[in-house]
């Protein structure tokens, strides 16, 4: 289970990071901006440092338009973020300004995801979505841990004499808003997705064996229904490695994305077609889910 947990919180922890900047002017990474210190290049690099967390409900994709004027150091904390997007690094030096006659405009495209985007993924996406050839795409990766670590103890009970297995993770997420226990949660919710894919009816299982939950933590009582299937990434349905790579490439990594999806709007994105509906919609319902209409 350690490994498992470990694993899950290394690849699918979502986070959010920035993708791309359009910087007004400027149409490559060579150019140089008058009246600015850093190079453009330095100016991507400082950006691709900022983590974001991102409430429950909004939108995966962000544009975010920055004006800057006047003489100094610009932070990330002089960016104005929408309700519902948390800058986790607002210490970091973005640029510095040296012309008062300098106004920086800066468009930027924060994303929340898993694992790591790399520059040929979202070049290929901006050749699909004929997007605008300014724009300066970054590479980056979305996990807010640092590090995990586990060990397994062996715990002797008092009573019985028996032994038991305890569980030690060891959680460095490096931002004060990211919680061990909050990331150690959701790992636990994917988890519990995936092992819902080897549950069948009929199987006779011996009630001795099975946890108690109710006593492991009087903290929280969660129904069956709150541990639902809205966290499971796409990785985890039974689809086609085609299938598959369209959803993501469409940016539909999680369940949940697809549920808010119709038949119609996954038939107008490249590489899904009929077929793929249907493989999608036999592995929904898998899981007791659907699309949406």
């Amino acid at each position: 289970m350690g490994n498992a947990l470990r694993r899950i919180i290394l690849g699918y922890s979502l986070g959010g990071a920035v993708t791309g900047l359009k910087i007004k002017g400027v149409s490559h990474e060579y150019h140089v901006v008058d009246g600015v210190m850093n190079n453009v290049i330095d100016i991507m690099l400082n950006f691709k440092k900022l983590r974001f967390k991102f409430d429950d409900g909004v939108d995966h994709l962000q544009w975010i338009s920055q004006r800057f004027s006047g003489v100094g150091h610009y932070t990330a904390k002089d960016i104005k973020l929408p309700a519902g997007i948390e800058l986790l690094n607002p210490e970091v030096v973005l640029f510095e300004i040296t012309d008062p006659s300098v106004e920086l405009n800066i468009d930027i495209r924060i994303e929340k995801g898993y694992g790591y985007y790399s520059i040929d993924f979202l070049r290929s996406r901006e050749k699909k979505d004929d997007s605008d050839v300014n724009i300066l795409l970054i590479d980056n990766e979305f996990k807010l841990v640092e590090y995990i670590k586990y060990e397994v103890e062996e715990v002797i009970e008092d009573f019985t004499g028996s032994t038991k297995d305890l569980l030690i993770l060891d959680i460095k997420s490096g931002y004060n808003a990211v919680s061990p226990k909050e990331i150690v949660m959701f790992a636990g919710e994917v988890l519990a997705s995936y092992a819902k894919l080897f549950v069948f009816d009929n199987v006779y299982i011996d009630k001795s064996v099975l946890v108690d939950f109710d006593d492991l933590n009087k903290e929280t009582t969660r129904t069956e229904g709150e541990v639902s299937v809205k966290t499971m990434p796409i990785d985890a349905l039974p689809l086609s490695e085609r299938t598959r790579n369209a959803l993501i490439k469409n940016n539909i990594l999680y369940v949940e994305d697809l549920e808010k999806k119709k038949k119609g709007e996954l038939l107008l994105m490249k590489g899904v077609g009929r077929k793929a509906i249907d493989e999608i919609v036999s592995s929904l319902a898998n899981i007791s889910k659907s699309l949406m209409g």
